[in-house]
C-alpha cells in the first residue's frame, strides 16, 4: 500500500460479530434536477442508505484516501479526484448517436469476494485485502453510504471498463463511466453493437438494468446534462429549482466549467 493504515482490530472483531451496531440503515428519497423522483405509480422513489457510525467512518475515510492513489482508466469520471459529471459529458458533445446504460444494484452486486480479489489484483497482501474487505463491506457487499464504496466499486469495475474502452476504440465509439452510469456515443449509428456491449458487461460480473438502456439520436441526457449539436445544456427542471439549497451553486459551477471548456477549445483551435 502507498500509505500505512493503522487497523483497529477491536473494530474488525465487532464488524464480524455485530455489524448492525456499526451501521445506520435508512431510506432516502431519490432526487433528480433538485426534485424527488416519482415512479409510474405516483410514489416517491427511495434509495437505501447504509451509513457507518463515526468511528468506522473515520477508518473508512483513511482507506478511501489510500485507494484514491491507485490509477483508473481515463474513461472513469465518477468519484475520481478533479473529475465530475460535466467532464463525463464533454467527450460526447460532438456525437450524434448515444447509448446510456445503468448498472443494476451496482454496489449491492459487488460482493466481499470481488472486493478481496480486486485488492489482491492491485498488489495488496492477503492480510491487507482481508482487513480492508471486512472494514468496507456490510453483509457481504458494498454499503451505499460508506466513504470507501465508490472508490472500491471503481477499482472493481476498472477491468471491465478497460475491455469496453478497447471495444469502443476499435469502433470509433466514445465511452465514459460515471459510477454506475455508462455512456457511449458516436457520429455513426452503432445500435448493432448494443448486444455485445451488454454481454461484455455481463462477462465482467455486472448486471445491466434493462429498463434503463436508452439509445437516442441527436440529443441525449448524460449525467444530468443535455448533449445536443455540439453543446451542453442544463435541463429546464433544474432551472425551475434554482432557489433550492445547493442548486444555484451547482448551476453556476456548470456555467463556469462550460465557459472554461469553450475558452480552452478556442485556444486549441488557434494553436492548431
Amino acid at each position: 500500500m502507498h500509505q500505512k493504515l493503522i487497523i483497529d482490530y477491536t473494530l474488525i472483531r465487532q464488524l464480524q460479530q455485530y455489524p448492525d451496531k456499526l451501521y445506520h440503515v435508512y431510506q432516502q428519497p431519490k432526487k433528480k434536477f433538485g426534485s424527488p423522483q416519482i415512479g409510474k405509480d405516483g410514489v416517491k422513489l427511495m434509495r437505501k442508505i447504509t451509513r457507518p457510525v463515526e468511528r468506522l467512518k473515520i477508518v473508512q475515510k483513511q482507506i478511501n484516501n489510500c485507494l484514491k492513489e491507485y490509477d483508473l482508466p481515463d474513461c472513469m469520471y465518477g468519484g475520481v479526484s478533479e473529475k465530475n459529471n460535466f467532464d463525463n459529458a464533454v467527450p460526447h458533445k460532438s456525437s450524434r448517436y448515444f447509448l446510456t446504460i445503468d448498472l443494476r444494484n451496482f454496489f449491492g452486486n459487488i460482493t466481499n469476494a470481488i472486493i478481496y480479489q480486486t485488492l489482491i489484483n492491485n498488489r495488496f497482501t492477503w492480510k491487507e485485502a482481508r482487513e480492508i474487505t471486512i472494514i468496507s463491506t456490510y453483509k457481504g457487499s458494498l454499503p451505499q453510504g460508506a466513504p470507501t464504496s465508490t472508490v472500491l466499486a471503481n477499482l472493481s469495475f476498472a477491468p471491465t471498463a478497460i475491455i469496453l474502452e478497447d471495444f469502443c476504440r476499435e469502433r470509433n465509439i466514445i465511452f465514459t463511466v460515471f459510477v454506475d452510469d455508462l455512456s457511449f456515443s458516436s457520429c455513426q449509428c452503432f445500435e448493432h453493437d448494443i448486444h455485445e456491449i451488454c454481454q461484455l458487461i455481463k462477462k465482467g460480473g455486472f448486471f445491466v438494468n434493462h429498463k434503463k438502456i436508452h439509445y437516442k439520436k441527436n440529443c441525449c441526457e448524460i449525467t444530468g446534462l443535455y448533449v445536443k449539436r455540439g453543446k451542453l445544456s442544463l435541463h429546464k427542471n433544474i432551472l425551475i429549482n434554482i432557489n433550492k439549497p445547493g442548486i444555484k451553486e451547482y448551476i453556476n459551477s456548470v456555467k463556469d466549467q462550460y465557459n472554461k471548456h469553450k475558452k480552452a477549445a478556442l485556444l486549441s483551435r488557434k494553436a492548431a
